[in-house]
């Protein structure tokens, strides 16, 4: 049993890194079983894989832009010389350039020249044919074969007809040298395409560091073929990009020509369309159409002015109508400049001060008030009076400001029509010149291409230069032996961490005691080592030997049964008592600790008896009939060499376990308890259509056994759970078959400490 420390409180926060130890102090075989697996396997692919040898020839690049305006630079965003740099790669690449190589080697796909130099591994066999086979089932129907597309047997379509027959036949012509370009090119994929396959899966090009120098690369099952694949290559290339640039600067140099005489004919129309237009409009000036602009600028202003007189007039006509709603007529006396308006107001003031007198001295009905009150109605009269003639003045204002603008905009109609006749002329004039000024331009720009090109191919160079041959390699290239093998160690390594912790984090099995009591909220009153085969007939055989010594296994086992024996005679009062030993599921080893309980308790010279109300007899029988309340002594108690009592329940009953009733099960632990200080009853798991129900009442404790290491948390909260819907009383747990040396792993730093030895 493990002596608990004295902070048993869990531990909070994340993990740490002695965790991390446990964690590989617990899963290192595996890890290291793994690690070795993964090596092991590199090592036999590496012994299965013929080396390889690389030569390397080196080119080196003329770029005819170098002395460009960095102005390209900034608009393309990229060097000129990394664009040079990488269409020359591509080009190097392209089939068309390995189906030249092929040709100048003289090979085809089942020249050595071309092959590996072995099988691949047996794992590289098995995943490539496991990719064609799941290629196979996911392929759609095949497309057409590039022999059939490049084969000039295309389906013609509607042509457009044309103007003349001369021009129908020249279209016949270059379609005919079109088909028998393309049947040519055809004719060199049917025959060098799967050789020139082979050899670009066998050449690497790149650019070496930062500037024009490229490598071509080849590698071989031979250092001889490596040499001389790169060399050919090299020096192919020289010839291949100077005539694909011969045969580019032709193409151009013929469509520029056709171009330029197209040009010419466009600059010669448009020149003579100006000259025509010129003559028909003699008349045309340029200073009667400014003048006639300048006029129409004028009225346009006069009719902006206008335009806003009406609309001021209109909004103090509004403003004026706004105030007499709200105040009255008198009201408009602040806003609009009127010195009758202003008068008016002061005398009514005054009046309605005088009238105020008047109330106050003779009352509101006398005579001078209502006097007043007449004179003060008169004044408002002339008020609204004054008000309307505003009115009437500001609505005058907006009609003639309304003809003014009528008049103006059939002015500006007039000079617009004027205008717009002599504009069209003066447009139509510049339009033509614009398409004679661009013919011309374009005639020039034109003409000068064409003369740099033709003079371009009269020096034509091309666009490489080697530099190097490639020399036949001293050592293989691959495998790489030293970096596969460091590689496929951490790969291994790291298979290994990821099986070990997914492990980890799937196993949910009760390991430690501080699981055990957060897991269920009991005790845990000890744990059993493994027992390594122990059982009751055997422990008791070797306890009938007086003479033969206790083993160290079994002295352990005494020790621990002991300690727990110890701890259930300090808590049931009295000393003594009925104790219960159950488990979730069979196999949790509950035997066991109920007979080492036992015979913990009997070596103390207490009387003990060991019940076993979990096994069935070895024959069922049918039970007997009894009276009603009637139970007999039990038979079937025998002494064991153990010190203590023993009785199998279902030879004591001769019948099955599950045909006892509840009161004779009741009398009978009545009965075993007055002759008997401790009882031990073994009965069947809680999970299981067991009798735990029927003993647990009768039961001073209930001891729950549960296996380290392999019985589930979900296994252990439902027998807990089940153990307190039947209010079961003392509740405590034990942990048996525990791995001394492996429980350690699972444990804190210095629990070594705290084992029994």
């Amino acid at each position: 049993m493990i002596e608990e420390p004295l902070d048993t409180a869990p531990r909070s926060g994340g993990i740490k890194f002695s965790d991390a130890v446990m964690f590989l102090w617990r899963r290192w075989k595996l890890i290291a079983l793994i690690f070795l697996g993964v090596v092991v396997l590199n090592l036999l692919m590496l012994l299965q894989t013929a080396p390889r040898y690389t030569a390397t020839s080196e080119m080196t690049l003329i770029d005819p832009r170098q002395q460009s305006s960095p102005i390209a630079d900034l608009l393309t965003g990229v060097p000129l010389s990394r664009q040079v740099v990488d269409q020359e790669i591509t080009t190097i690449r392209s089939k068309a350039f390995m189906i030249e190589v092929v040709k100048r080697l003289g090979v085809d796909e089942t020249s050595p020249l071309l092959q590996g130099g072995g099988p691949p591994p047996l794992p590289v066999r098995m995943v490539s044919g496991l990719k064609g086979f799941v290629s196979g089932l996911l392929q759609r129907s095949p497309p057409p074969s590039e022999e059939s597309v490049l084969s000039g047997g295309t389906t013609p379509g509607e042509g457009v007809e044309s103007d003349t027959a001369e021009a129908q036949s020249d279209g016949e012509g270059e379609e005919a040298d079109d088909n028998v370009t393309l049947s040519v090119l055809a004719a060199d994929l049917h025959k060098y395409g799967p050789a020139a396959d082979l050899l670009s899966s066998r050449l690497m090009v790149n650019q070496l560091g930062n500037g024009y120098v490229i490598g071509v690369s080849a590698e071989a099952a031979t250092p001889e073929y490596a040499a001389l694949i790169a060399n050919v290559a090299a020096a192919e290339y020289t010839r291949f990009s100077l005539r694909i640039r011969s045969e580019a600067i032709e193409e151009q140099v013929q469509l520029l020509s056709g171009r330029v005489e197209e040009l010419g004919q466009n600059l010669e129309e448009a020149e003579t369309a100006v000259v025509d237009f010129q003559s028909s409009a003699a008349g045309l000036s340029a200073t009667s159409v400014d003048r006639t602009e300048g006029r129409m600028d004028e009225l346009g202003r006069n009719l902006m002015a206008v335009r806003a007189d009406i609309a001021n007039a209109t909004a103090r006509v509004g403003k004026l109508r706004e105030l007499v709603e709200a105040e009255g007529p008198l009201g408009a006396a602040e806003v609009f400049d009127s010195e009758i308006l202003r008068g008016l107001r002061a005398r009514l003031s005054d009046y309605r001060i005088e009238r105020s007198r008047l109330q106050e001295q003779f009352g509101p009905d006398a005579s001078q008030v209502a006097a007043l009150n007449a004179v003060i109605a008169r004044v408002e009269q002339e008020a609204a009076l004054e008000t309307d003639r505003i009115a009437a003045e500001l609505e005058t204002q907006i009609s003639i400001g309304e003809s003014i603008v009528v008049s103006i905009e059939e002015n500006l109609a007039a000079l617009d029509a004027d205008a717009s006749a002599r504009s069209r002329s003066m447009v139509e004039l510049a339009k033509l010149r614009r398409i004679a000024d661009a013919n011309r331009i374009a005639y020039e720009e034109f003409l000068k291409v064409a003369t740099e090109s033709a003079q371009l191919k009269a020096l034509q160079q091309p666009s490489v230069r080697l530099l190097s041959y490639a020399e036949v390699p001293g050592a293989p290239s691959s495998p790489r032996t030293l970096m596969r093998t460091a590689a496929s160690g951490v790969a291994g390594l790291l298979i290994g961490l990821g099986v070990a912790l997914f492990m980890e984090l799937t196993d949910n099995s009760v390991k430690t005691a501080r699981d055990m009591r957060k897991l269920t909220g009991l005790p845990v009153i000890g744990s059993f080592s493994k027992t390594g085969g122990l059982s009751r007939r055997s422990f008791e055989a070797g306890r009938s030997a007086p003479a033969k010594p206790l083993s160290r296994k079994e002295k352990v086992l005494v020790q621990e049964g002991q300690k727990v024996a110890l701890f259930l005679s300090s808590v049931i009062d009295a000393g003594k008592g009925t104790v219960l030993f159950t488990s979730a599921v069979p196999g949790e080893g509950k035997s066991g600790a109920a007979m080492l309980v036992a015979h913990a308790l009997a070596s103390s010279d207490h009387s003990v008896i060991l019940v076993d109300a979990a096994q069935n007899a070895p024959q069922q029988r049918p039970a007997k009939p009894s009276a009603e309340g009637e139970t007999e002594t039990p038979s079937g108690v025998t002494r064991t060499t153990a010190g203590y009592d023993f009785l199998s329940l279902a030879d004591a009953a001769d019948t099955d376990i599950g045909h006892l009733s509840e009161r004779w099960t009741g009398q009978l632990l009545k009965k075993l308890e007055e002759r008997y200080d401790w009882v031990i009853i073994e009965t069947t798991p809680v999970l299981t259509l067991g009798n735990v129900s029927s003993f647990q009442r009768h039961a001073d404790a209930v001891v729950v056994a549960t296996q380290w290491n392999a019985t589930a948390r979900q296994t252990v909260e439902a027998c807990i759970q089940e153990l307190v819907d039947m209010q079961a009383q003392r509740m405590f747990v034990v942990m048996t078959q525990v791995d001394r040396n492996q429980q350690r792993k699972y444990e804190y730093r210095g629990f070594k400490k705290t084992v029994t030895a």
